[in-house]
């Protein structure tokens, strides 16, 4: 694989402008009255499914997809931008008084990735920060809250508008980011849109959560600071292909060449010094010519809400897309459309792709069933 500093993408920046999360689909639900899935979530349609008895859709099903949450949704500290408090197993030593000596930053940096695959990331990548992916206004929760109460009011509806609107501004120096892909179980994949895909990807949240908490901790340790991130604060999947994983698919996810779509993306921004990576332009441009012709993500969409154009173009098709960078748009009102008609997320785009290297597709019930 080839790796360059060309660019990896084309924007055009008469348009472009930094992205306002709250019109990221799952917020726009919030407080867009002209959505068909204004006010729902997954719950809507649960006891209609488990009533069904269709295979996986039972309550053992949804159970396994909550349960896969837990971590995610509970830790207090999986998204801080600060020191944690000291703690006794850890030595009781506030590690931020003074900082490490890093000699060589080329060798640190790969210390930082084998940190984060010690604790659990699949892929690591180094980046600059670059400013178009940090969200220009978003939602920001309260230091050591976690996800669960941060957004309780969101979730009990009694949201405004403004609890979206906070400036997200980065601290003065710091200047990298740590991005990491967490694979997702491919036998669980393959069973989408069922539950026990969704399963895999909740899972995957929360084996995020526990890493980015894991590695913040360590830089800080070292003395350096560390901003925690899942899908807040800056736009996951640039980042991750200005650090060398991967390049965007006709889904509109990462496609990675080790996972293709089947991974879920954290990251950790921080001023330790390390040595960024390069884009994978052959993996960019061997993707872009398989996806031209591939369509087998929109061919198995539920909703038709990836496009079947030959052609990516700069012509978002909803206010849930950002305009200004050429690429194959997704619908993400259709797709949450579906999301909330299968009480879980879908996951057919990422089974189907042949970059996922699946390599047996499985019924929920041979899921359950296979050891």
């Amino acid at each position: 694989m080839r790796y360059t500093k060309e660019l990896p993408y084309e924007i055009d920046e008469k348009v472009y402008k930094r992205f306002e999360q709250k019109y990221n689909i799952l917020y726009r639900r919030l407080w867009d009255k002209s959505l068909t899935t204004y006010g729902k979530m997954f719950e809507v349609n649960i006891d209609e499914h488990i009533s069904s008895h269709k295979d996986g859709y039972s309550r053992i099903d949804f159970a396994l997809v909550s349960a896969g949450w837990t971590i995610y949704e509970n830790f207090p500290s999986a998204f801080t931008w600060k020191k944690k408090k000291l703690m006794d197993i850890g030595y009781g030593i506030n590690w931020m008084n003074s900082k490490y000596k890093i000699e060589d930053p080329t060798t640190f940096s790969s210390t930082i990735k084998k940190v984060a695959k010690f604790y659990g990331a699949s892929l690591v990548g180094i980046t600059d920060i670059n400013d178009k992916w940090i969200y220009k206004t978003g939602f920001k929760r309260p230091e050591l809250v976690s996800e669960a109460e941060s957004k309780e009011e969101i979730r009990g509806g009694k949201i405004t508008k403004s609890l979206l609107d906070q400036p997200i501004n980065l601290p003065e120096g710091i200047n990298k980011v740590i991005v990491m892909a967490i694979e997702m179980d491919p036998e669980a994949i393959s069973t989408a849109p069922a539950q026990p895909a969704a399963a895999a990807a909740s899972l995957a949240y929360s084996k995020m959560a526990f890493i980015i908490s894991c590695i913040g901790e360590f830089i800080r340790n070292l003395g350096y600071r560390a901003i925690q991130c899942g899908n807040d604060t800056a736009l996951s999947i640039p980042l991750a292909i200005d650090a060398g994983l991967g390049t965007l698919g006709r889904n509109g996810l990462l496609l990675t060449p080790e996972f293709g779509p089947r991974v879920r993306i954290c990251k950790v921004f921080t001023d330790i010094p390390i040595v960024s990576d390069l884009p994978n332009i052959d993996f960019i441009r061997k993707v872009g010519g398989v996806c031209k012709t591939c369509c087998k993500c929109a061919e198995a969409c539920e909703n038709n809400a990836i496009s079947r154009e030959v052609n990516p173009s700069f012509n978002p098709d909803t206010i849930s897309n950002n305009p200004g960078v050429k690429k194959y748009y997704v619908n993400g009102e259709k797709c949450f459309e579906f999301w909330i008609e299968n009480s879980s997320d879908c996951g057919n785009c990422i089974a189907i792709c042949p970059f996922s290297k699946i390599k047996e597709h499985l019924s929920p019930s041979e899921f359950w069933t296979k050891t």
